[in-house]
């Protein structure tokens, strides 16, 4: 399908072509990948490309393109509407080669949300619009509305994201997640809220985070600069510690610091960091690590887990296992 997008953008696909496309574009996930290839589509173009009337001409020209190339399917206003939020695009800063996609959507009738996605492998950094900064961890993104700044500083979490709050006391800013939420007028620390954890966890770097629930008025807990406050979702509990922040937050800068965690929590932050899917054998998966990554490849972090313990792992299309290596960890063979 990627071929056919492609010649689509190109002004080259033809009606049998369009009308694949148009069937393909029914799915709201294909609509997504849509926006990606044709940003990837644009970004690989010449500069010189562009015609006299500028980009923001294009923009309006390939808009025409796709409304006319699908008029079968602008019967119904909803499809209208879909079609018309799948041409917008923005383009951000980002922290190295970083792909990120903005999306508008209706939500309600005077209402529309901008999603910010950070794709899987990458960070990214954006200015919000009231001047706080944000960094998305991959496979994360943060949701606001059209008010943001203005009427209000909410915003939607799902995943990771380290945040750099501008000062404001008459409009705080609030992080949804889960069933936890954070409060803040001006501060900097880190949500982790992956849905499939089960838990949330916040890092205070510094000012104070007000945590809350809104299905549970009596919970309130305010933090200090260098806690950790962990709340299971399973059993809503609430655990604070105290911990050296940057571990936590380096992830920003792409160090990350791995401290006694199990393989699987390894993992996890690999899958995170390369983009790269994993199995664990039930042998294994309590094997603890204590290292450091930062500009390394997925080979040489393999490398070192098969030479600290007994761990061997094992490429399966796309998939790799780790699995039990049946000899003592750091024994050579002969």
């Amino acid at each position: 399908m990627e071929d056919i997008v492609k010649k689509y953008l190109d002004d080259s696909a033809t009606e049998a072509e369009k009308r694949e496309l148009l069937h393909w574009l029914r799915q709201k996930e294909n609509r997504r990948h849509f926006v990606f290839h044709r940003y990837s589509w644009k970004s690989g173009l010449d500069k010189t490309w562009f015609p006299a009337g500028g980009e923001e001409t294009w923009n309006r020209i390939q808009s025409g393109l796709l409304e006319r190339s699908f008029g079968e399917w602008q019967k119904s206003r909803k499809a209208q509407q879909i079609l018309r939020y799948a041409a917008i695009f923005f383009f951000l800063t980002t922290l190295g080669v970083v792909t990120w996609l903005v999306t508008l959507r209706t939500v309600k009738a005077d209402r529309r949300l901008t999603t910010i996605m950070a794709d899987n492998g990458q960070i990214s950094r954006v200015e919000l619009p009231d001047g706080s900064l944000a960094w998305v961890n991959s496979g994360s993104a943060i949701s606001y509305d059209q008010f943001f700044g203005l009427k209000n500083r909410e915003l939607q979490l799902k995943g990771e994201a380290f945040f750099d709050v501008r000062k404001s006391d008459k409009i705080p800013l609030v992080v949804h997640c889960e069933e936890l939420n954070m409060r803040v007028t001006g501060t900097k620390f880190n949500v982790n809220a992956f849905p499939k954890e089960n838990h949330v966890s916040i890092v205070l770097e510094e000012g104070s985070v007000e945590l809350f629930r809104k299905d549970n008025s009596a919970f309130l807990y305010r933090m200090n600069p260098g806690e950790l406050a962990f709340f299971d979702l399973s059993t809503r509990k609430l655990t604070v510690s105290a911990i050296n922040t940057h571990r936590y937050t380096s992830w920003k800068e792409g160090i990350i610091h791995l401290y006694d965690q199990t393989l699987t929590e390894v993992a996890a932050r690999l899958t995170t960091r390369y983009n790269q899917k994993f199995e664990i054998s039930d042998e294994v998966k309590n094997y603890h690590y204590t290292f450091t990554i930062k500009n390394e490849s997925l080979a040489e972090i393999i490398g070192l887990i098969e030479k600290i313990t007994p761990v061997k792992a094992e490429q399966h299309g796309t998939l790799i296992k780790f699995k039990s290596a049946g000899k003592v960890a750091g024994s050579m063979d002969k």
